[in-house]
C-alpha cells in the first residue's frame, strides 16, 4: 500500500522526531556499551638472591685492645700529732737569728742612712713663659738670616704659589731646637723648605719662668714671596 505524497508531508514531523530518537537511542547505546574487564595474570620473577638474614648485628670487642681498669683511689694522707722536738744547737741558731721589721720612716735611705738626692721630674714644655725665648740678635737677625737660607723651590715658583708657612719647635733650657715640625702647611715643597731652614736656627736665648730656665714653644712664621 502506498501513501500519498499528502499523507507523506502532513507526517514529515512524526518521522523525523521517531528518526532523531532512534539515532539519540543508539548513540547512548553505544557510549554506555562496556567490554567485560578480565585481571591479568603476573608471574612472579625468580631472583637468585638470597634472603639477607633478619637479626641484630652485634659487633665483638678486639682482643688485642685491652680495656683499662679505673685505678683505685689513694688513701688519704693521715697527719701525725706528734710533736718533734729539736735539740738545744738547732733552738740556739733559732735565738740567734734576728727579725728585721719594715719602717716606712726608713725606705729610700741608704745604707748610709742618707737621704737621696731628689731630682725633679722633667716639665713639658711651656706655651708660654714669663719671658720667652728669642733669637740671637733679635727679629732682624731671624729675618737675615732666612733670606739667607731660603731657597725657593721650582714647582711653586712656576706655579706661582706664595704665602707663609708656621713651624713651631720648642727651644730647650740650653737654647737648643728640637721637636720641629710645619702647623699650619701651604704647599708640599715650601713645607719642607721652611723646615729644613727651620731646623738650622742654633742661637736661641731660652726662656725663663719664675726665674728658671725651662722649654718654651716657638713658632715662627716662614713667609715665601715671588718679587
Amino acid at each position: 500500500m502506498r501513501l500519498s505524497n499528502a499523507l507523506i508531508e502532513k507526517r514529515r514531523p512524526v518521522f523525523l522526531a521517531a528518526g532523531l530518537m532512534f539515532a539519540l537511542s543508539a548513540t547512548l547505546v553505544s557510549f554506555e556499551w562496556r567490554t567485560p574487564y578480565v585481571e591479568p595474570i603476573v608471574s612472579e620473577p625468580i631472583s637468585d638472591i638470597p634472603e639477607s638474614p633478619r637479626g641484630d648485628i652485634v659487633i665483638l670487642p678486639d682482643a688485642k685492645k685491652k680495656i683499662k681498669e679505673p685505678e683505685p683511689p689513694k688513701p688519704p694522707v693521715e697527719k701525725s700529732s706528734e710533736i718533734k722536738l729539736t735539740d738545744n744547737a738547732t733552738a740556739e741558731k733559732a735565738s740567734d737569728t734576728k727579725l728585721e721589721f719594715y719602717d716606712p720612716d726608713l725606705d729610700g735611705l741608704d745604707a748610709g742612712g742618707e737621704e737621696p738626692e731628689v731630682v725633679d721630674p722633667p716639665l713639658a714644655p711651656l706655651d708660654r713663659a714669663d719671658e720667652n725665648p728669642s733669637y740671637c740678635g733679635g727679629d732682624v737677625a731671624l729675618m737675615q738670616f732666612l733670606m739667607s737660607n731660603l731657597k725657593y723651590p721650582k714647582v711653586p715658583l712656576d706655579n706661582g704659589m706664595q704665602g707663609t708657612v708656621y713651624v713651631k719647635f720648642v727651644v730647650g733650657k740650653d737654647g737648643k731646637l728640637r721637636d720641629a715640625k710645619v702647623v699650619r702647611p701651604l704647599d708640599p715643597w715650601l713645607d719642607a723648605e721652611a723646615l729644613r731652614v727651620s731646623k738650622m736656627l742654633d742661637c736661641f736665648t731660652p726662656g725663663k719662668q719664675a726665674g728658671k730656665m725651662v722649654d718654651v714653644y716657638f713658632v715662627l712664621p716662614v713667609r715665601f714671596v715671588i718679587k
